[in-house]
């Protein structure tokens, strides 16, 4: 019975933080990146993002956009780790904005 009762309220706060952070773009809003990947989630990203070549990265994220921070922004209404993206100097430090993001998420 005392496993039951800690596992009620875990699954109400996955549920919660599926739909937020963790859900999938609909269909019309997914990420086409450069090299042609469809990305549906803020997970897909992160994931992307560690094979993800250096040319591909600078495509989508430069000094004069970020389309990776616009998508967080634009689709998940995330405002604070769209900025957080946005202030990223490079792949790795995108990548691991996210990655932290997602941490605080779960806890």
């Amino acid at each position: 019975a005392v496993k039951n009762n800690s596992k009620k309220p875990l699954q109400t706060v996955e549920v919660i933080i599926r739909k937020k952070i963790l859900g999938e773009a609909p269909e019309e809003h997914h990420f086409i990146v450069a090299d042609g990947k469809n990305l549906r989630n803020i997970i897909e990203l992160a994931d992307a993002l560690e094979t993800m070549s250096e040319e591909i990265f600078r495509h989508h994220a430069n000094e004069f956009k970020n389309d990776f921070s616009a998508w967080v922004k634009d689709v998940f209404y995330d405002h604070s780790l769209a900025e957080d993206i946005s202030r990223a100097k490079n792949r790795l430090e995108t990548q691991i904005t996210i990655l932290r993001r997602l941490v605080k998420e779960l806890m």
